[in-house]
């Protein structure tokens, strides 16, 4: 059901409204706590910015997902964030060039209070949290990562695509096929 509401529309608790998609990445890097020696950078190649967005949700999914890499990285880290996309979707790609993820940990990174880090130090909820709100944005997150310099640079990439206009289906819509014969 689409509910408009003072311009938002409301999709699975989400008050979506037309949002600068670089502003968004740029709001979530003023939050983010810099670390010594590690750079950060964003490039966009996309024409339009514009995405059909929760603001404040995504900017909360994002920088969960720089603190984790930051957190990742030591001195000289490196992290980049590269926007891109068509007139369909936009996708943001965060790289560290941190330690990367066990393989064996792969699997279970979206599973709520999982974290690698020792007692005390994490709740497990970030990545978790930053899946729910790409799905809720009917979107898709994905994850590769390298662990083995023997294999190439280490360090973890977080793949984000997200529609640039959510497509709302009317329950009460029903579709009638009719063959000929």
């Amino acid at each position: 059901m689409n509910r408009s509401e003072g311009g938002y529309n409301f999709l699975r608790g989400l008050k979506l409204k037309e949002n600068n998609i670089l502003k968004i990445v740029e709001d979530s890097l003023a939050k983010l706590s810099p670390r010594d020696n590690v750079e950060v950078i964003l490039r966009s190649s996309l024409e339009d910015e514009t995405v059909w967005i929760d603001h404040e949700q995504m900017v909360s999914a994002l920088l969960d997902l720089e603190q984790n890499a930051m957190e990742a990285m030591s001195a000289d880290g490196l992290l980049t964030i590269i926007l891109a996309g068509d007139e369909r979707q936009v996708i943001i790609e965060l790289t560290d060039t941190g330690k990367g993820i066990a393989e064996e940990n792969m699997p279970l990174l979206f599973t709520p209070f999982f974290t690698t880090k020792p007692a005390g130090d994490g709740t497990g909820l970030g990545l978790a949290s930053a899946y729910a709100v790409v799905k809720a944005h009917r979107g898709n997150i994905s994850i590769t990562s390298n662990t083995d310099p023997k294999k190439g640079p280490t360090g973890t990439t977080v793949r984000i695509t997200i529609p640039r206009r959510q497509v709302l289906q009317d329950k009460q819509a029903r579709l009638i096929v009719h063959e000929e014969e």
